[in-house]
């Protein structure tokens, strides 16, 4: 009985505390599983486009934006993943502000441009992993996952239906307001707590990346990845961007390109991100280190190739997102992240009822008192 009391306190009180910020984060994580849809949706000038014949090279694409933004930097290229859709440069400036320059991947001509944080995909994201306020923003996102698990054993542990699992999962809505709350917080937390838990973990190892990457290479023996660099050549410039994509192709024949990151220092390496066709989210992502200047292949992260330790901190992200089971486990990870509101909602209310009967028994009992005092 004394376990259970403290962790019914626990469980009201961090529920209390945590409680703006987990509906914030489940919110914004619901939007995140459809944002490119939305972009698109919101944006069709920016995105859409007609096929029309051969692409452009990449190089004359890459050159195009860089002709709007020749003070940036190109960080990142999105390859298309179908011909209708705009190819797309992200730009980065000295203090790593992005922004987003479309093409038309058929004739070069440029769609428009927009700051990275404005994209409904670029806005949630900053919301959903720093709370806009930068690395201290991320620190207390992956301190709230902590807080979600912490929240997740403790509502188990407080849950009346080991011992009859209908009894435990059954919302009775014919009943009082007080108890249909009560039926919902308990019947949504036991149905939602283990992809709760899931996601709790994987964002809190995203956020805590170094020391969770240092524990399961020492858990598991496993070697990290060598780090690579581009050998710098006095007076030689770096490969053309179309070469160097004819490198990456090579080294995986049938993959398909995803995509790249042009080196933004003269040490850096020039990196390719992969599709493999007819595999699954697990399998499908090999990512390639290429020197800038020769094209020399100096890695490849291979996700068949690569070590237990590899494949589990490949897998956080996926698993944190929900790309692994095509439109079902989407549709299930948009839900999951409406279910901190529906708990803070319910929780809510139960917390007021409690504090209500509280203060009824006090006022009752100094009623009592008031008269068994009067002579």
């Amino acid at each position: 009985m004394r376990l259970r009391t403290s962790a019914l306190i626990l469980h009201r009180w961090i529920g209390l505390l945590a409680s703006l910020l987990l509906v914030i984060i489940g919110l914004t994580g619901s939007l995140l599983v459809f944002s490119e849809e939305l972009d698109h949706a919101f944006n069709p000038q920016l995105w859409h486009v007609e096929p029309q014949g051969e692409m452009r090279s990449h190089q004359e694409l890459v050159e195009s934006a860089k002709k709007l933004y020749p003070a940036l930097k190109v960080h990142r290229v999105t390859v298309p993943s179908s011909p209708d859709v705009a190819y797309t440069v992200m730009m980065a400036d000295a203090t790593n502000d992005y922004t987003d320059v479309y093409l038309n991947p058929f004739n070069g001509k440029v769609l428009g441009s927009l700051p990275w944080k404005q994209t409904i995909r670029g806005f949630l994201i900053e919301l959903h992993v720093h709370l806009l306020a930068g690395d201290l923003g991320m620190q207390i996102v992956g301190i709230c996952g902590g807080i979600l698990l912490l929240m997740g054993i403790t509502g188990l542990a407080l849950w009346n239906g080991w011992r009859n699992l209908k009894y435990g999962l059954t919302i009775r809505w014919q009943a009082p307001w007080q108890l249909i709350h009560y039926d919902i917080h308990k019947a949504i937390g036991v149905v939602s707590v283990v992809l709760l838990s899931l996601i709790a973990t994987t964002g809190m190892a995203m956020v805590f990346w170094t020391p969770f990457e240092n524990a399961v290479y020492h858990l598991t023996q496993a070697p990290k990845p060598v780090e690579v660099a581009s050998q710098v050549a006095v007076g030689k410039a770096p490969m053309a961007i179309d070469e160097m994509l004819q490198k990456a192709e090579a080294a995986l024949p049938g993959a398909k390109l995803f995509k790249f990151f042009p080196a933004k220092k003269p040490e850096a390496t020039f990196n390719v991100w992969m599709h493999l066709p007819q595999e699954h989210e697990f399998n499908k992502d090999p990512y390639l280190y290429l020197d800038q200047y020769t094209g020399a292949v100096l890695r490849v992260d291979h996700p068949k190739q690569g070590s237990v330790a590899d494949r589990i901190m490949k897998a956080q992200y996926i698993l944190h997102v929900g790309n692994y089971g095509g439109w079902f486990t989407r549709i299930l990870y948009c839900l999951v992240g409406l279910t901190p509101l529906v708990l803070v909602i319910t929780g809510f209310a139960l917390w007021q009822r409690r504090r209500w009967l509280a203060a009824h028994r006090r006022e009752a009992m100094q009623h009592s008192q008031r008269v068994t005092a009067k002579p």
